[in-house]
């Protein structure tokens, strides 16, 4: 079966959508079977992909009992599937919540995949409810990217929350895979001091930070990965790092 993951946040401009298709195109590179679904109804996950951006989660979503396989596109990519999304996914969003559909219906809607991948991963929009919350409930382990910048701090207390009440409420059996810091500068006080704080908070589960990279903003301008654009940068050391951490935690 597939393990579940994904990145969410409650707090835009983290590097969220970066570090998924990032760790998506990282697995793949290792062998492994990957889908990324693409969540956010900015449809970002198909730019940062070089393909076209499609209602493919609206479709998924609100035709739940159709064949999402018809969906899912190639990627060019050995090893990487994508379904994207756009703003119609915003739409599906108003669907689930008016519905009501219950806690699992995400989980259930990807459990046919399990035998096809051997990971998905979920982007998903920096909002709580609705498709985020579904999302994680759907997912075996919580990445969640954070800009070590002071405003972070409330998005990454957020997810906590939603967490523990997943886990109080609904029993959800997933666990945090860590905290992943973005855009780190270790030449700037707040850069420091924020990943001093998540390390004084959060201790083991604090991940290798990502540092800022401009090379990392030309990759989606590009459609290519940092595996593409720069295999020898420390962005794609460390983005491979981060890959070599989940398959150990996995």
């Amino acid at each position: 079966m597939s393990i579940n993951i994904v990145t969410p946040n409650g707090k835009g401009g983290v590097g969220k959508t970066t570090s998924a298709s990032s760790l998506a195109h990282g697995l793949a590179l290792r062998n492994r079977r990957v889908l990324l679904v693409d969540f956010d109804p900015q449809g970002q996950c198909a730019t940062a992909l070089g393909i076209n951006q499609e209602p493919g989660v609206f479709n998924a979503l609100v035709n739940s009992h159709s064949d999402i396989h018809q969906w899912i596109r190639d990627t060019g990519r050995t090893g990487l599937d994508l379904l994207p999304g756009d703003r119609s996914t915003a739409t599906a969003q108003i669907v689930i919540n008016a519905e009501n559909r219950p806690i699992n219906s995400i989980r259930m809607l990807f459990k046919p995949l399990g035998k096809e991948y051997d990971y998905i991963i979920f982007d998903t929009a920096p909002s709580v409810g609705g498709i985020q919350e579904r999302a994680i409930y759907a997912s075996d382990l919580v990445l969640i990217p954070t800009a070590t910048e002071f405003l972070s701090m409330n998005g990454l207390a957020q997810m906590t929350e939603v967490l523990n009440s997943l886990r109080d409420q609904h029993t959800w059996p997933g666990k945090l895979a860590g905290i992943l810091p973005t855009f780190y500068d270790e030449q700037t006080s707040e850069s420091s001091k924020s990943l001093a704080e998540l390390k004084a908070n959060f201790g083991e589960n604090v991940l290798s930070p990502i540092h800022r990279a401009t090379i990392l903003r030309e990759c989606a301008a590009e459609g290519k990965t940092i595996f593409e654009m720069d295999p020898a940068s420390r962005a794609s050391r460390e983005y491979e790092e981060l890959s070599r951490v989940v398959v150990k935690l996995s």
